[in-house]
């Protein structure tokens, strides 16, 4: 595949599967922009290729067989598979650290394998860190950020995912997930929240509330990141973040039906979203710590690139 093709391919994923993230990179340096296009690309195959959801066993265990091999390329840093290719050539020109691409992998993996039922918040904050903080690594060189922006990057991958799980709260039930930690919502198993009765709407009704109230630290502390990230790029990171909380709001503007199924943020919605924010009045106000909170990293601090703190 040449280059070109490579970029439309990775640009028509994205407008397929990342809209939020589509409709941010319009503000992003065009380079970069390519190169945040090439590495959600990368993410969305992997996440497919670890879904086990072919048609056939036999496609299911190839596509598993592959996801291990890239794993193993990655670690050997070298490969043939154009999964690996993508992420040694950014790593090559970009710094992009290839670690959290296996802690990517290996949370993808443990999804599927083990059927999701959280227990407890360190499960949580260890999962979210697999499928999104991960992905906060991976894409700080992409913007032009330096290291000291990487705690950050994680913290708005956490946020993120805090979101969506609050956002697909039924839709996860009906797959026999549930994401909100067991002690947060007295043990009920998915099935169980299908059929919730009014006490039991209540009860995840709150566990979602604090979920969003738990993301709103990570949210702050990623706006902290902000300034780390030059030029257009900012303000593009600003834009995403600044949308995709907004469906956490969206979600409380409903009284926290969360039984009625996904909430979504309408394209016009995101424009006003955009123009408040490239206008100086973006949605989330940073904490101004003079310096990365490490608690908010206690359940994640071994991991790549995750702020450990002087106690872990």
């Amino acid at each position: 595949m040449t280059q070109s093709a490579q970029h439309a391919s990775a640009e028509a994923i994205l407008a397929r599967h990342g809209k939020s993230f589509r409709f941010a990179s319009y503000f992003m340096e065009r380079d970069d922009a390519h190169d945040a296009a090439l590495l959600y690309m990368v993410c969305r195959e992997l996440d497919d290729l670890a879904d086990q959801d072919m048609p056939t066993d036999a496609e299911n265990a190839n596509a598993h067989a592959r996801l291990m091999s890239v794993r193993r390329e990655l670690l050997a840093g070298s490969g043939r598979d154009p999964l690996t290719h993508v992420l040694i050539d950014l790593q090559t020109r970009r710094g992009l650290d290839t670690r959290a691409a296996v802690a990517l992998i290996d949370a993808l993996i443990e999804d599927v394998r083990t059927p999701a039922l959280i227990r407890d918040e360190r499960e949580l904050m260890r999962y979210c860190y697999g499928v999104a903080g991960a992905v906060g690594v991976l894409m700080c060189p992409v913007v032009g950020a330096d290291d000291s922006a990487i705690p950050h990057g994680i913290d708005l991958g956490l946020a993120m995912q805090m979101t969506n799980i609050a956002r697909d709260v039924r839709e996860d039930a009906d797959m026999g997930r549930r994401y909100l930690p067991a002690d947060w919502v007295d043990h009920l198993s998915p099935e169980e929240i299908i059929h919730a009765d009014h006490h039991q709407r209540e009860t995840v009704a709150r566990a979602i509330d604090r979920l969003l109230t738990r993301a709103e630290a990570y949210y702050a502390s990623a706006a902290d990141g902000f300034d780390r990230i030059p030029g257009k790029n900012r303000r593009a990171i600003a834009v995403a973040a600044d949308v995709y909380r907004a469906i956490g709001l969206r979600l409380r503007h409903e009284r926290l039906a969360w039984w009625q199924g996904r909430v979504h943020v309408s394209l016009p919605g995101k424009a006003w979203i955009a123009a408040r924010r490239l206008g100086g009045r973006g949605a989330i106000s940073a904490s101004h710590r003079d310096s990365h909170d490490a608690s908010l990293h206690r359940h994640i601090a071994d991991l790549p690139g995750a702020h450990a703190s002087s106690d872990s």
